[in-house]
């Protein structure tokens, strides 16, 4: 799906989602009773849980769209959109973690937490785990480190006016992933970063399916990458990376150390999270540091190292879902190869 021209964005999408929220906080005591008479029939006070999300969010959104007009009209830096930012993924990650009674920790990664915290550029790259997965990483950087991330997004999330506005005033990217020039916006993202920016990539491209794992293996085969493609299917609980957007951003970036990031514990799909909603949930994440001086020269040996890398997570990923019982339930059916 295309996003709509600004202008039509600007002038019908956004006072519908706006208005659409203060109804939904106008209608507040009349939901929360609703919900409150539901939660006997749905378990764990779900209903409840849901509301004071949406009600996070709606809050939280609102707020943040007026303080970012608030900056344009007194034409404030980069800085203070980054503060509403950093306000605005706060409270929706901490509600979220609260509402579904989630604990982080943070394993074995103090060599990796002294370079966020430190002036230095970083680009991050990251598995994807489950739903939520993203906001997590954002919360880390945001709040913990006082990070400035650089995100590329799918072109349709420009619907949302908080999105919209921000985007336009910090150095992030829409993208159409069907056709558009993905590599090229985050070369172009990646460009002079400052020493606390930190540019965010998802290799995968998304969460693990079936369908996907064997479209990434496909993939590598038409392009010649014979060797990745064994590894891709070696893997059992992650997507083969796809190399392109993180070899752009480090070249552009050849001064960023690179922080990868992984995470276990996030429910897979929406489904599981209803039903994990009231379960006290764990979730672990681990990161691990390498220097710009020990990266290899030229995007053969870059795509091995990455690829590399992803085996490491894999096992990481793969040694949690052994402990709990998981097993290798990710790739049974086959390996799509």
């Amino acid at each position: 799906m295309r996003a709509p021209p600004p202008l039509i964005r600007r002038a019908l999408i956004a006072p519908l989602i706006l208005g659409g929220e203060l109804l939904v906080l106008a209608a507040s005591p009349v939901l929360a009773a609703l919900s409150a008479l539901l939660s006997p029939l749905l378990g764990g006070r779900r209903p409840v849980r849901v509301l004071a999300l949406v009600l996070a969010w709606a809050g939280g959104h609102l707020i943040s769209v007026a303080a970012c007009w608030l900056l344009l009209a007194a034409r404030e830096d980069r800085g203070r959109y980054y503060a509403v930012m950093r306000w605005f993924v706060g409270v929706i990650a901490q509600t979220a973690l609260r509402v579904a009674r989630v604990k982080v920790t943070v394993l074995d990664s103090e060599r990796a937490e002294a370079v966020l915290a430190s002036e230095t550029p970083v680009v991050v790259l990251s598995i994807h785990s489950g739903e939520g997965d993203s906001l997590l990483v954002l919360d880390h950087l945001l709040r913990r480190h006082r990070r400035r991330p650089r995100i590329v997004m799918h072109e349709a999330l420009a619907v949302d006016p908080l999105i919209d506005v921000l985007s336009e005033r910090l150095p992030n990217r829409f993208v159409d992933p069907r056709g558009g020039d993905i590599e090229g916006e985050i070369a172009a993202m990646s460009l002079g970063l400052g020493p606390r920016d930190a540019v965010v990539i998802f290799p995968e491209g998304g969460n693990f399916s079936h369908e996907r794992r064997r479209k990434s293996i496909e993939r590598l085969l038409r392009r010649g990458h014979h060797e990745q493609a064994q590894q891709a299917r070696a893997m059992k609980h992650l997507l083969a990376p796809r190399p392109g957007g993180a070899l752009a951003a480090l070249a552009s970036a050849p001064e960023a150390d690179v922080v990868f990031m992984a995470h276990y514990g996030f429910p897979d799909g929406f489904p599981a999270a209803w039903r994990q909603l009231p379960e006290r949930t764990a979730i672990e994440m681990e990161l691990w540091h390498v220097p710009a001086s020990e990266l290899p020269e030229g995007n053969e040996e870059r795509i091995k190292w990455l690829f590399g890398w992803w085996e490491t997570l894999d096992a990481w990923v793969g040694e949690r879902r052994l402990r709990d019982g998981a097993g290798d339930q990710q790739v049974a059916g086959g390996d799509g190869g």
